[in-house]
């Protein structure tokens, strides 16, 4: 290159014009040649970092460029050295570190980067580090995900690609050296070097921009509050900004940040966004707690986070066609975005120390979105159904043995990944929650919450600072009763024995136990301290008192003058505890007044007589005497849980005979409300009546098989397929489920053709899906042959195979493509994607089958993060599956053989 030439020349020319250089000289004897530094031998610490080196602040910088395949970039950390030190461990994983210098006692000293296991990033240092402030200096470089899309990761769209990212919660370390670790909540400043014309933003508001030589920029933005590296996040590429207008009491602004030409598709989301800040505002009585809110709407379902400034939401949630904002869709994108944005306050400004403790981020959250969505819009009756469905999910996966208490011990990276559960460190927790709210009174709970915001503002916690606020705020007896129920796995179960006597007030004699399913290999011996709510009555003139059950036996005298009719033992029905009801006491509720119970109560009352199928206290032929008059009831909600109560029953493992007598009973139940309510919506419809119908026309078309319904419904589908706008949209994806089902190639062709033309990632995740539930052999593995191959992503086509082993007719073909493909899958996904394919295994119900699942999947787990923790929980659920059924099937075939005569209707009071 001549202008280098030049410039050399130019170079020589100004060494001339000073004071020759002398050459280098020559070492002699006599010369001291500086020996090479001494490295410490690498210690890295089993899983948790010192305390010995913390971070106080980082600086940075990265190079983004959404083409190039590898990214460069520099990151400083002031640390607070708090005992002398010859090495420093933080994280980086899949990184290539090309340089490490720490700066102390304006001193620089070029150290040593080793990297050890499970991204562990070692800093060895020449000599020691003496306490104080220091500076660690890194220059690294990395790559971008285009695979699993995890740690900074890339998508194309429209032919462009894309960066975002996803830290949650131990892959901060992909993206940059970092102390990956919750407990580490300090300020970061972000820079970034981008192209010219991309977008580029981040957790707080952007301070400067300035050109830079060859097409690009450099973006600096402002400091941040303190934040965990999880919670770090950014975006690059060619995005369009939609401004919504200010939100909550500081007027901050809203922005939506979509990839180029969605914009339209954000309106429905814009108009609901500020008024969720607002009740959340209103529950804190705090501000939003930051100078901006950006959603930034990210290829994927689950690629939604709680950032600081930035919260990530789906496009599969977010981005709704106008015209398109069907129910399930405005209820999807209000409640998940009340559940992340909820995290501002329970994550954000208050964070778990370490992972032990995820459940304070997650139980808190899920019990705000149940309240917040509720609020939100009355008519779907969220707060009720998303509680009561979140107990009954706590409480199913909490009896089973291999199923962890709330707060679990975290020893491995596999322990930090299983500590996101959903059944205990979200649900449970949740449902905890909502017994103390039953039990104190809304507002006390409420303002313990807020107090437990304000104390740890800004900072983090554990257990033991929450329960603290507990015991300040509600008293000694509350923290306890947490503490119990959070320590310790497993369901409590309540009786009680009523004595009367003359001239005296009647007295319960409590007990309480561990609730185990038949078939269960647990012990009973355990115990909590539980706060049991009773109500008695006579007629509707009841009385409702509380105790603290602390033992294996207790008392209770009942405020009631005489002996009471009835006996409910979970007033409210918000208490964490199954309830075992005698024949007696359960024949005195359901022959009670019409209006006496509440709809949560009789929610918990249907809860705990499947339960006591479960146990085998009930036969389940004796529990679906009360299905009918479930069926026939006003509330949608007691209908659910009456579905729930035939969820044990698998339809291909009855007798050949009784599968068309269980389609019939389905279809005498359902399919008259069915056709009353229709497949298409009326003008001035409520949501109450949407949700209604989904039930409704599942139970009667899938389940009973109706064939007017089934038919009118696979009119319905491919007048859409032709059309969309032939046919209303809240009626297109079940009427399609319905002809999928029932469908022949000519159909299945339509669809695939369908996927494959769709622009839009959700439409063609939707359609793709569709594919798993045709029914014949040959479609079914033609479907499959989509989730194998690479025409499309997996995460698009793995809902072909849940669909496919869901569906009985196509369960055992499905259950083979499993096994054969499943290693080729493996290497396709995430650690969490996976455990999900593990868990799907407990749809099985067969002897057989759960010693192939057992040998197939045990070698492969202890690869997977959460993998043992998943088999084992699977595998217990098929073996109480397979225990279930072998109980139950003689009642089930008797009473579909007798068709329910007899039945009690008093269910529906």
């Amino acid at each position: 290159m001549r202008w280098l030439l030049i410039a050399l020349v130019a170079l020589a020319s100004l060494r001339c014009a000073h004071a020759p250089e002398a050459p280098p000289a020559a070492p002699t004897d006599s010369t001291p040649v500086a020996a090479a530094p001494e490295w410490p031998e690498p210690q890295p610490p089993q899983l948790r970092l010192p305390d010995s080196v913390r971070p106080v602040r980082y600086a940075l910088d990265l190079t983004l460029l959404p083409a190039e395949p590898t990214y460069s970039g520099t990151v400083t950390i002031d640390l607070d050295v708090r005992e002398p030190v010859r090495q420093v461990w933080l994280h980086a994983l899949e990184l290539q570190v090309t340089q490490a210098r720490v700066l102390a006692n304006g001193r620089t000293l070029e150290a040593r980067a080793v990297t050890a296991t499970e991204g562990r990033l070692g800093v060895l240092l020449p000599e020691t580090l003496g306490t104080g402030p220091a500076q660690l200096l890194l220059s690294f470089t990395g790559r971008a995900d285009r695979e699993r899309s995890q740690g900074l990761y890339a998508v194309e769209e429209g032919g462009e690609p894309y960066l975002y990212t996803f830290f949650e919660p131990i892959d901060a370390r992909r993206a940059f050296p970092c102390f990956d670790e919750p407990g580490f909540k300090v300020p970061w400043r972000l820079r970034f070097t981008v192209k010219q014309e991309h977008v580029a933003l981040a957790n707080h508001a952007i301070v400067s921009e300035e050109p830079l030589p060859g097409g690009l920029k450099r973006v600096t933005f402002a400091e941040s509050r303190p934040m965990p590296s999880y919670l770090v996040a950014f975006v690059v590429g060619p995005f369009d900004l939609l401004d919504a207008g200010p939100i909550g009491r500081a007027h901050v602004p809203l922005r939506f940040i979509v990839p180029r030409g969605r914009g339209p598709e954000t309106a429905y989301a814009a108009s609901v966004t500020p008024r969720i800040i607002t009740l959340l505002e209103d529950f804190f009585d705090q501000t939003y707690p930051y100078e901006k809110l950006d959603v930034a709407v990210v290829p994927h379902f689950w690629g939604t986070m709680e950032h600081s400034g930035i919260v990530a939401l789906g496009q599969p949630l977010t981005l709704i066609r106008p015209g398109e904002e069907t129910l399930q869709r405005r209820k999807s994108y209000v409640n998940i975005a009340i559940h992340e944005l909820a995290h501002y306050w329970f994550g954000n400004v208050v964070t778990c120390r370490w992972w032990d403790d995820t459940w304070l981020n997650e139980s808190l959250t899920t019990w705000l979105d149940h309240k917040i969505t509720g609020q939100f819009d009355p008519a779907w009756d969220f707060a009720l159904e998303g509680q009561a469905n979140s107990a009954a999910h706590a409480l199913e996966t909490d009896s089973l043995i291999t199923s962890p208490a709330v707060r679990k011990p975290i020893s491995t990276n596999d322990d930090i990944a299983g500590a996101f559960d959903n059944g205990t460190t979200y649900s449970k927790g949740s449902s905890l929650l909502a017994m103390l709210e039953g039990w104190l009174g809304e507002q006390r709970l409420r303002d313990a919450l807020r107090t437990h915001v304000s104390k740890h503002a800004w900072s983090v916690t554990n257990s033991d600072g929450f329960l603290a606020t507990l015991e300040e705020s509600l008293g000694a007896d509350v923290a306890r009763v947490f503490r119990g129920y959070v320590d310790q796995p497993g369901v409590p179960r309540v009786s009680a024995a009523l004595q009367c006597k003359p001239g005296a007030a009647p007295r319960l004699k409590l007990s309480q136990e561990r609730f185990l399913p038949a078939g269960s290999t647990g012990s009973t011996a355990q115990t909590w301290d539980i706060p049991v709510c009773v109500r008695a009555g006579k007629g509707k003139d009841a009385s409702r008192t509380c105790t603290l059950l602390s033992s294996t036996t207790g008392e209770l005298e009942l405020p009631f003058q005489g002996c009471p009719s009835w006996l409910l033992l979970n007033a409210g029905g918000t208490g964490y505890y199954r309830v075992s009801y005698s024949r007696e006491q359960l024949a005195q509720l359901l022959s009670a007044p019409p209006g006496t119970l509440s709809t949560q109560e009789r929610l918990a009352l249907l809860a705990d007589v499947k339960a006591a199928v479960d146990r085998g206290d009930v036969p389940l032929g004796e529990a679906m005497k009360l299905v009918p008059a479930t069926a026939a009831d006003p509330h949608r909600l007691i209908l659910q849980r009456g579905v729930q109560l035939l969820s044990d029953i698998k339809v291909e493992r009855l007798p050949e005979a009784d599968r068309p007598r269980y389609r019939a009973w389905l279809r005498d139940l359902y399919a008259p409300r069915a056709r009353a309510v229709g497949w298409t919506p009326r003008p001035g419809e409520g949501d109450d009546v949407k949700q209604l119908r989904n039930l409704l026309i599942g139970m009667a078309a899938m389940g009973g098989e109706d064939p007017a319904l089934v038919q009118e419904g696979s009119r319905l589908a491919r007048a859409w397929l032709a059309d969309r706008k032939a046919v209303h949209p809240e009626v297109a994806w079940p009427a399609l489920r319905v002809a999928a089902r029932n469908g022949d190639k000519a159909l299945f062709d339509t669809v695939l053709a369908q996927a494959r033309a769709a622009k839009d990632r959700n439409e063609r995740t939707r359609l793709l899906s569709q594919l798993g539930s045709f029914r014949d052999p040959a479609l079914v593995k033609e479907a499959l042959t989509l989730v194998a191959g690479n025409e499309f992503d997996v995460r698009e086509t793995l809902s072909i195979l849940y669909s496919a082993f869901y569906t009985p007719d196509s369960r055992a073909q499905a259950w083979d493509f499993y096994r054969g493909q499943f290693d080729a899958l493996s290497s396709r996904m995430r650690s969490d994607e996976m455990n999900g394919l593990v868990e799907m295994v407990g749809d099985l119900c067969d002897a057989q089958r759960r010693a192939e699942a057992e040998a197939f999947l045990k070698p492969r787990m202890e690869k997977l993060e959460g993998g043992p923790r998943s088999l084992a929980r699977t595998l217990e659920s098929i073996q109480l599956c397979i225990e279930s059924e072998r109980r139950n099937q003689p009642g089930v075939s008797e009473f579909l053989r007798t068709r329910g005569k007899g039945v009690n209707t008093a269910a529906q009071r």
